[in-house]
């Protein structure tokens, strides 16, 4: 399936009729679990379309039916709803957030919420995740090579712990969209090897929506504070200059005081500038390691230590294994 083939197959189904959602109710006795502010609160487990399919696999992905009511519920897995063609407006317990084409908006379990009605114009695009995908074990295979990696990975955890959502405003241009289509085709044109393929592409979706997790937004939280984005600017001072790099050099390359700077880092990152010098120097050293075969010596000064000995101390401090042993078990 190519993209033109998946855009007749989504736009074919925006012109099926709508699921009931009385007849729904009554057919399957579905109950309301609570309330808020007086709307009933509703569990589902099945996708809300015309065919009512239980989820059973991992990853499930449906279209949000147009011109149907949603009603006010939680789920027991996390969901995606990504804005193919159109917009949507999204209602959550005390936000509202409209997403534009190309946008998709990431809601963790048991967090109520509902899609508002939408027209036969919009394709709305719902997958939904049993395995939690940013789970810390999962989102650690990102941070492997890089302070800032490792930072804004740190960064949506909180968020997503704080606000229960994620929003990305993508652009429809975006290279994201390019992404999420790869996925629609494997998915909707099952073939072999579709489940490893779909693996392989949601990997790449959620390092893409790392890269650009310095953009995600919220009610409750705005675009990057300040701090923020002066944290990312000294991270990738240290990660390009990590073979000279000091806090003095810092210091008169962003004009502050160093006190202030090992101070910032520490409140964003909780290591200290040498620690993370350390770190970026050592999985520099790793790439090395690797993909040449520079002697090790050589490497340890390529990376900005005088002392092997001491490149060998810091390396087995961060990678419980001596650089030798490294490279034998990952070359």
């Amino acid at each position: 399936m190519n993209s033109a083939e998946l855009k007749r197959k989504l736009e074919s189904y925006n012109k099926m009729a709508p699921p009931d959602w009385n007849h729904i109710k009554n057919t399957y006795q579905v109950e309301p679990i609570g309330s808020i502010n007086g709307e009933p609160l509703y569990e589902f487990n099945m996708i809300f379309d015309p065919f009512h399919n239980p989820i059973e696999d991992n990853i499930f992905i449906s279209q949000c039916p147009p011109t149907a009511f949603v009603p006010l519920h939680i789920h027991q897995y996390i969901e995606l709803i990504y804005v193919y063609q159109g917009s949507c407006q999204i209602i959550m317990q005390e936000d509202v957030i409209d997403i534009e084409e190309g946008g998709i908006i990431m809601i963790d379990k048991n967090t109520p919420h509902t899609v508002m009605e939408t027209t036969k114009e919009d394709i709305i695009i719902e997958i939904k995740l049993k395995h939690d995908y940013l789970s810390s074990s999962f989102l650690s295979r990102f941070t492997n090579r890089s302070i800032i990696s490792q930072f804004l990975v740190d960064s949506l955890i909180d968020s997503r712990s704080t606000n229960k959502y994620l929003y990305f405003p993508f652009e429809a241009s975006s290279n994201f969209n390019d992404i999420m289509e790869h996925i629609m085709c494997e998915y909707f044109e099952e073939d072999a090897f579709t489940s490893g393929m779909i693996d392989a592409y949601l990997f790449i979706m959620f390092t893409e929506l790392i890269r650009h997790s310095n953009s995600l937004t919220s009610i409750e939280r705005n675009n990057r504070t300040e701090k923020d984005l002066i944290v990312l600017n000294l991270l990738q001072y240290i990660e390009s200059h990590c073979k000279e790099c000091s806090l003095t050099a810092m210091a008169d390359q962003f004009k502050y005081h160093p006190n202030y700077i090992s101070a910032i880092l520490k409140k964003a990152t909780g290591k200290s500038f040498t620690d993370l010098l350390q770190i970026q120097r050592v999985n520099k050293a790793a790439l090395y390691l690797t993909n040449s075969f520079m002697p090790i010596p050589e490497i340890a000064e390529e990376v900005g230590y005088s002392s092997v000995s001491f490149f060998y101390k810091k390396f087995n401090e961060i990678y419980q294994q001596t650089p030798k042993e490294y490279r034998d078990s990952n070359q």
